[in-house]
């Protein structure tokens, strides 16, 4: 009986897969499966794969490309497991990672799990700052609200049945999926729980173009996230940024002068690409009128 199903998207990412899939094997459970949906890869990924169909029991789909969340609702529709965990294929789940994820999870009442990413590149200052925005946000809400609120894509883990009833991941939403689903899965009634040691590295290798690319798409799917369904308001995004140098503080001691600085610099950076990329969500949506809501979801 398949009880974890291990659910990673891909879009061309043949070289950090490999490493994705390679950190996977040492400690893969016999009772897991692993789904590799391909989003519309430009180039043939099949072969990344091979060495890796027997010891992570791995089925490849390939899929026109519809973005990350309509690749995860692919994956969720495949799984043949009571638990659906989800990673990116640019992250290397540390060993145990699968089993620990998995125990944090119940199937009833439902709850999901998130764990721990680390940054894998550290010499990348721009990695090094777009992790830094994720744990202070993290931080930030358990702080406030005494429980986390959300669990990024990349490390978190679902019970099947109940994620297929609420609809999976709204396929409208290119970032920030996670936030939406989260919010309904707590509007449902369901738990967060997060597991600390289900350990992920997360491996992505940005520059400056490419920050600022992710974080101007990042306000975008903020700004829709603002705009549909209830809960999460603006001004609880005031407060995230009001209370940001306090939450900065220990991450810039850690770092010593010359490294605060510069991620000083980018979260400025950060700041600008983000509130860019939500103002042109806000008048996109007001100049064409687009509804609330327009997403499809899994059946």
């Amino acid at each position: 009986m398949v009880r974890t199903s291990v659910i990673i998207p891909t879009r061309d990412g043949r070289g950090p897969l490999r490493a994705c899939l390679r950190a996977l094997v040492p400690s893969f459970p016999a009772d897991a499966e692993t789904i590799v949906v391909a989003d519309g890869c430009a180039v043939d990924s099949g072969s990344v794969v091979a060495d890796f169909c027997g010891p992570l029991r791995l089925r490849w789909i390939q899929a026109p490309h519809g973005g990350p969340a309509a690749a995860r609702n692919l994956g969720l529709a495949a799984a043949r497991g009571e638990i659906a965990a989800f990673t990116d294929d640019d992250c290397r789940p540390r060993p145990g990672w699968v089993r620990a994820l998995a125990e944090g999870v119940a199937l009833s009442p439902p709850r999901a799990a998130g764990g721990t990413t680390f940054n894998g590149r550290e010499a990348n200052a721009y990695a090094d700052a777009a992790q830094v925005v994720l744990d202070l946000v993290a931080r930030h809400d358990l702080a406030t609200y005494g429980e986390e609120r959300f669990f990024p894509c990349n490390n978190c883990a679902f019970p099947v049945a109940p994620l297929r009833e609420l609809g999976g991941f709204d396929e409208s939403f290119r970032t920030a999926e996670d936030r939406e689903l989260c919010r309904r899965w707590r509007q449902a009634g369901y738990l967060l729980r997060l597991v600390p040691a289900a350990i992920v590295d997360h491996d992505a290798d940005p520059d400056l173009r490419e920050f600022v690319r992710r974080f101007f798409a990042y306000g975008r799917g903020a700004a829709r996230f603002h705009a549909t369904g209830s809960g999460g308001s603006l001004r609880e995004t005031a407060a995230f940024h009001c209370r940001l140098p306090a939450l900065l503080g220990p991450e810039l001691t850690r770092r010593g002068p010359w490294r605060g600085t510069t991620l000083v610099a980018l979260l400025a950076v950060w700041e600008t690409a983000n509130l860019a990329g939500f103002l042109a969500e806000t008048v996109g949506r007001s100049t064409h009128g687009e509804p609330p809501g327009d997403g499809t979801r899994l059946p």
